[in-house]
């Protein structure tokens, strides 16, 4: 079996979960799937079982496969990881922050704000300006979870829709108090703007979806 079918296949999958073309709480059928993507079970079967170790999807013997719910406990853990990891990433190493990475995160900061009425765009500046933070991380443990819940945060993004406005432009503000921070190279404090702004951002989230009233407990 050629690598790059279950690769592609892999790929497919986890893309269309991650942007709910499976939502969660799909049943995933095999044999559709193996239509789909035109291909035998043994990539597709290769594909789910990486995306359950990515819990992006759960095996259930003798009913099949679904994808992974997105509860508000969910959401909590998403957010309490994230609140653990990018503090701690920022106060820890912190001190790896250069002149270019500087400068591509005033660029960031500057671009959104010069385009506050796009929203992919924030979307798109926001993910980029957390992964530079991640990316400052030594321990690849922490990285690879920190992959694990994004794919869950994009997830959460299309599910509870864009946010309003006043959110957008009020995340731009956390960011630039952050840098604030940064630029003095005092990381204690940058960490603790990261936790503000990512209670903030899950306070939001919260309020989103609990509107919206698609998302169970």
């Amino acid at each position: 079996m050629s690598n790059s079918l279950k690769q592609q296949a892999y790929n497919v999958i986890r893309s269309k979960i991650l942007t709910c073309e499976y939502a969660p709480n799909t049943y995933l059928n095999e044999d559709l799937l193996c239509r789909e993507l035109n291909v035998s079970r043994t990539p597709i079967r290769d594909a789910l079982s990486r995306l359950e170790q990515e819990n992006l999807v759960k095996i259930i013997p003798k009913k099949g496969v679904i994808v992974a719910p997105l509860t508000i406990n969910e959401i909590n853990m998403i957010y309490e990881t994230r609140i653990l990891l990018e503090p701690y990433i920022l106060k820890t190493y912190g001190r790896r922050i250069n002149d270019s990475i500087e400068k591509r995160m005033h660029e960031i900061l500057e671009k959104a704000n010069n385009n506050t009425n796009d929203i992919q765009m924030l979307y798109e500046l926001d993910d980029e300006y957390h992964h530079i933070i991640i990316d400052l991380c030594e321990n690849k443990y922490l990285i690879q979870c920190y992959l694990n819940i994004y794919a869950q945060n994009l997830r959460l993004r299309i599910i509870s829709g864009n946010q309003n406005k006043e959110r957008l432009e009020a995340s731009q503000q956390e960011h630039m108090n952050i840098s604030k921070y940064i630029l003095k190279r005092d990381y204690d404090n940058a960490a603790k703007a990261m936790e503000v702004h990512l209670l903030a951002s899950k306070d939001a989230a919260f309020k989103v979806i609990l509107l919206d009233g698609n998302i169970s407990i």
